[in-house]
């Protein structure tokens, strides 16, 4: 008996083309912003992108797991993500452009996998699935994380599969799909536990054979980790959270970065990233989801509250954040469809007008944000990649460098790093790592070790001395930007080690971009 072909409609397919055609045309304004502002020099708009392309260049090229080439760490978030860049870099011989092909496939399969998730919940309907991955596709940020090289792209399409499965009921599925999310992003762990837990009239059995199909993902990720760096999860973790420190103030400015995320600026430098339209529609859409679909709201609003309470923070362009983005755009489309099924024909209008003003919004935020992005990559570019390829000029192989963005420096200085904050080196205090390494040159902002720093009367600089005062470093060079939109501070400075008796160049070589 031949088996029944499955005929996808005609509407269906054009819907899938638009979404993709729109998404490939917002990230090639991206692009196109990107090639002006660096004059055709690609990077990546963070320095911790290229963590995760040194990873992957020495996984590609048998170095092991490891930042430092054959010392193995738990140094890279997401491991997942490291091995699928490790592979595209043995491939293409190149991580910057098949990174950002990738984010941009990423986020195309997201949009569409939105579309169908709205779909599934509204069977025979088109509108409100298409306005759903469009609304995914020209996110402002999403588009910044598909370019940006982190992982970000990767388990935002996780999120969306498992968003996906969860609405048509498939708990284990869901609880899958959110469970290797872990893989890409530690935070994927409360993402886990929501689809194993919330589901809706949620029996033993149920819950139970989500546990298990989770189980193996999330013990063989806490095994992985165990084995590499010594403990359950990647470094990143232990670094950049703090339980319990300044709660309230943790509240309050992770609300303060949230809040643009849908609209409400409270601060100058913030930017409206979605409309305000979808705020009070996402309240409305959490409230009809609660029962049918529990982890939805639960995840979209509870998830900034349960960072900040860890004691991280919403990130760069609220990069920790942006897991909620699907599962907000989620509720508000599904609150804009329940208002306007309810109410009478010219209300229904007026919706869909605010709707449409809200996806224009979001289109101006798409060519704002894309020049963030072009000007993100340029400071990138020219301070920590700049001061990078300096050091290789002046050091030879196996010369060791301390850094406190170790990213660029281990992509391009050809130089041991050791990294000063402890992402991908073990946490010492910093006269510790001075007396254990001895470093040829730091690489750091001043300001992040103002309590080492001391005044040389003869030559009126800044000098930091060894603990057993043997040596010294004083500073050579330095690179600031005029236009700072990314980095922790406008200048960083290289200091070079010296005898005691030695005063360094008279000048500091400074270059200003």
């Amino acid at each position: 008996m031949p088996m029944k072909r499955y005929a996808v409609p005609r509407a269906v397919l054009l819907d899938l083309a638009l979404l993709t055609l729109v998404v490939f045309l917002c990230a090639a304004w991206y692009l196109y912003v990107e090639s002006q502002v660096t004059r055709g020099e690609w990077g990546f708009s963070l320095d911790d992108s290229w963590i995760y392309a040194t990873f992957a260049r020495n996984i590609a090229t048998g170095q092991g797991y490891a930042f430092n080439p054959g010392q193995p760490t738990a140094g890279a978030t997401g491991p997942l993500y490291a091995l699928l860049l490790a592979v595209l870099a043995a491939v293409f011989r190149d991580v910057i452009l098949p990174a950002k092909a990738l984010g941009i496939a990423c986020l195309a399969a997201s949009s569409i996998t939105m579309y169908f998730t709205l779909r599934s919940i509204h069977p025979g309907r088109r509108l409100a699935p298409f306005f759903g991955g469009l609304l995914i596709g020209v996110s402002p940020l999403l588009l910044w994380g598909a370019l940006s090289g982190m992982e970000i792209p990767l388990y935002i399409l996780v999120a969306t599969l498992g968003i996906h499965a969860y609405v048509r009921e498939r708990w284990m599925l869901a609880a899958f799909w959110w469970s290797l999310g872990a893989w890409i992003r530690p935070d994927g762990l409360l993402l886990a536990a929501a689809g194993i837990f919330l589901q809706p009239r949620p029996t033993l059995r149920r819950v139970g054979a989500a546990a298990a199909v989770a189980a193996p993902a999330i013990l063989a990720l806490f095994a992985f980790h165990l084995w590499i760096g010594g403990r359950i999860l990647p470094n990143s973790v232990y670094v950049k959270i703090h339980p319990g420190a300044n709660l309230g103030a943790g509240v309050w400015e992770m609300l303060r970065e949230w809040a643009p995320l849908w609209g409400l600026t409270t601060r100058a430098q913030d930017l409206a990233i979605h409309s305000l339209v979808l705020l009070p529609a996402m309240i409305v859409g959490a409230v009809v989801l609660l029962r049918r679909y529990p982890a939805l709201p639960a995840f979209a609003f509870g998830f900034p509250l349960a960072l900040a309470v860890a004691g991280a923070s919403g990130g760069q362009n609220g990069r920790y954040i942006m897991p909620m983005i699907p599962f907000g755009i989620l509720l508000a489309v599904e609150g804009i469809d329940f208002l306007a099924s309810r109410l009478p024909r010219w209300g229904g209008w007026a919706l869909g007008i605010l709707a449409l003003a809200a996806l224009a919004g979001q289109g101006g935020a798409v060519v704002r944000m894309g020049k963030v992005h072009g000007w993100n990559v340029e400071n990138i570019n020219d301070m920590q990649r700049y001061l990078a390829r300096s050091i290789q000029e002046n050091s030879s192989p196996g010369d060791t460098i301390a850094v406190n963005d170790v990213g660029a420096m281990g992509y391009f200085s050809g130089c041991y790093v050791v990294d000063l904050v402890g992402l991908v080196s073990p946490r010492r205090s910093f006269p510790e790592n001075l007396a254990a390494f001895r470093p040829k040159f730091l690489v750091i902002f001043p300001g992040w070790y103002r309590d080492y720093l001391t005044l040389n009367p003869a030559t009126k600089k800044r000098e930091i001395w060894s603990p057993d005062s043997t040596f010294k470093y004083v500073p050579v060079a330095g690179a600031g930007l005029r236009f700072n939109t990314i980095c922790a501070r406008d200048q960083m400075f290289v200091f070079a080690r010296v005898a005691p008796n030695e005063e360094g160049p008279p000048q500091v070589q400074m270059v200003w971009h």
